[in-house]
């Protein structure tokens, strides 16, 4: 979980720079933003195939007992920051709405805030969403957007920690095959 988090920060810096030098050219904006998914994306399918292949020994060992959802599960533990930040950040717009209370406003912007530095990889997506969908409004109010950038993350981990378990590699699926290793 904390590798897998690293992760996620190193591509919040990367997805962040690559936003801030394309951010004048909304098209680049948004493909630099889906390069810097995709790439986060592929880390992570990575490092969980790596695990479950790992995992596949003690398996076939008899050392442990096949457990699908570990790939998931880790990633929802390593998620939890993202998760929580989207809650309050529902919690503190739900409450502003219904109550004024400034409080709950200020606590929704600053979750916002966090959620953005967070998921930096995401951030070109986000700012062409607020503004060609919400004219430039701020998307505090969809906190929910928080929750559903997760999910990428959490379905490659899980999908690849299983492809680990059986030793299946997407490269092989697509026909590329592996060099064979050199035999010294």
């Amino acid at each position: 979980m904390v590798k897998m988090f690293i992760n996620q920060i190193g591509m919040t810096m990367f997805g962040t720079m690559l936003a801030l030098a394309t951010t004048s050219n909304p098209t680049m904006l948004v493909l630099s933003s889906v390069f810097a998914v995709l790439f986060y994306l592929f880390l992570t399918y990575s490092m969980s195939w790596e695990l479950g292949a790992k995992d596949k020994q003690k398996i076939d060992g008899g050392r442990m007992k096949p457990f699908p959802a570990k790939g998931l599960l880790i990633s929802v533990g390593a998620n939890v920051p993202n998760l929580l930040l989207a809650l309050l950040m529902g919690i503190g717009a739900i409450v502003n709405m219904a109550t004024e209370m400034e409080w709950a406003g200020n606590m929704s912007v600053i979750c916002n805030a966090i959620a953005r530095l967070l998921n930096g990889m995401y951030l070109g997506m986000i700012t062409t969403l607020e503004k060609s969908v919400y004219g430039g409004a701020s998307i505090v109010d969809e906190w929910w957007w928080f929750i559903i950038i997760t999910i990428p993350a959490m379905l490659t981990s899980w999908g690849s920690y299983v492809m680990g378990t059986k030793e299946l590699r997407i490269s092989a699926m697509l026909g590329i095959k592996q060099k064979p290793d050199k035999m010294d």
